[in-house]
């Protein structure tokens, strides 16, 4: 992600600041053998499988909420780029959430947190909770970890904020860390043990994380918090980055699924699929470094190719955060009577929002026989999508277009579903083989 720098009131310009992460403070990450393996399970929010699940919501209420939370943050951040030259980041809270476990401090405390490729920051909610949103599962509570210490705010890893951390009543390093949807979490930065669960044993790091006492706007009561999996100095895989050889994949079941995905951390994070990969470099924004940019070239519709022209490098993000397949709107034109041709099916009119073209889902047969071959062609990998799988979504009585037209362009995590991504930060490239995630 790329951070924002809200307005704060007098009373809090002393104490926060916003994370602006450049350097790796190496030495406070223990650094172990090589060749460690982590492996977690990844569970979308809104799965029977969910710790959180409510089995009383039907399928139709739940695919409603997943377009309703991607409309209004959607629209958050198209009004925010438009005002300002910074993209916003890519966490909306609530939209296509996938959760992992997680256990912190000393003795554990089971904790469930959004996984996010869009930011670095580990955080989770802490007692004492000033503001807080509600959360399904216990506040963490940092007086009872015997392992919880306070960084302070004249130490190395504070100036992993680039400066704009501040101290606190008592010296400690306080963050202000927000998102593009409006979202805040502040709080003190701190150390405690992770106990993580790898494929053949069990053991603990001790890592940096931001234990939130005021924590506003678009997060959701079904995570205590988030992962970040991104560039940045204070990711998860940046802490681990020496021991997991600096490579991480997931695999992303479909919405609402009753299987489980995987996110996986070190040697075995490698594709094993003996199908078809394909491997794409990837380059960083100049701020914050957090970001995955691709370079996509063009789009394959049936048989026409749909160039994207003039070719930028790095013009589209890729996050696990963010829903579904944001187009430039001008290129969205070009491609969508291609699609319609294709289908000969007719439109519903009026489409509910975000989407731009539905279908009664009494077509559902009759688009999954029609729908063309749909490859997107990144710069040296070309990916095929399924249409029932990484194209299309069910709302109700609608099949409609998960392919939205946008200002710019962002692989969400829906064209993601059922492929295993993998991350290699040494060499700067991302691998797609696609693989039926809940059986992998």
């Amino acid at each position: 992600m790329i951070l924002i720098f809200p307005n704060s009131n007098q009373n809090q310009a002393n104490m926060l600041a916003l994370p602006l992460f450049f350097f790796l403070f190496l030495s406070s990450i223990p650094i172990l053998t090589s060749g460690l393996t982590l492996d977690f399970d990844l569970i979308h929010r809104d799965s029977p499988l969910s710790p959180f699940y409510n089995s009383s919501s039907t399928l139709s209420e739940l695919t409603r909420q997943v377009r309703l939370r991607s409309m209004v943050h959607h629209h958050k951040r198209l009004h925010h780029h438009l005002h300002t030259d910074i993209l916003p980041p890519i966490f909306y809270g609530g939209q296509g959430e996938y959760l992992m476990r997680i256990y912190i401090g000393s003795p554990p405390v089971e904790s469930w947190a959004i996984v996010d490729t869009g930011s670095d920051l580990i955080w989770v909610q802490c007692l004492p909770c000033n503001t807080c949103y509600p959360q399904n599962s216990p506040i963490f509570n940092p007086f009872k970890s015997s392992t919880y210490k306070i960084v302070s705010c004249h130490s190395k890893p504070c100036t992993f904020f680039n400066g704009q951390s501040d101290c606190g009543f008592s010296t400690q390093c306080v963050y202000k860390y927000g998102y593009g949807d409006g979202s805040i979490t502040t709080g003190d930065f701190a150390r405690d043990v992770f106990s993580f669960r790898g494929k053949s044993d069990s053991f603990q790091r001790t890592l940096l994380i931001g234990c939130g006492h005021n924590n506003t706007g678009a997060f959701s009561g079904k995570g205590s918090g988030l992962v970040g999996l991104g560039m940045g100095p204070l990711s998860l895989v940046s802490q681990l980055g020496p021991e997991i050889g600096h490579k991480f994949s997931y695999c992303l079941v479909p919405y609402f699924s009753k299987s489980i995905g995987k996110l996986k951390l070190g040697k075995e994070a490698k594709i094993s699929h003996h199908g078809a990969v394909s491997t794409t470099p990837f380059v960083t924004d100049s701020d914050s470094k957090t970001n995955y940019f691709l370079t996509l070239e063009g789009i394959t519709i049936g048989n026409k190719t749909l160039k994207i022209g003039p070719k930028t490098e790095g013009n589209t993000l890729i996050d696990s955060g963010q829903t579904w397949f944001l187009i430039e709107s001008s290129f969205y034109t070009k491609m969508e009577p291609l699609i319609k041709k294709a289908i000969r099916v007719k439109e519903v009119k009026k489409p509910p929002e975000p989407f731009v073209l539905c279908y009664s889902n009494k077509y559902s047969e009759t688009i999954k026989k029609r729908f063309p071959k749909f490859v997107v062609h990144f710069k040296g990998a070309d990916v095929a999508l399924k249409p029932h799988q990484n194209i299309f979504f069910h709302q109700d009585h609608l099949l409609c277009l998960g392919i939205i037209p946008s200002i710019l362009f962002d692989y969400g995590n829906l064209p993601q579903v059922n492929f295993q991504v993998e991350h290699d930060i040494e060499a700067r490239k991302i691998s797609f083989a696609h693989v039926d995630c809940g059986k992998h």
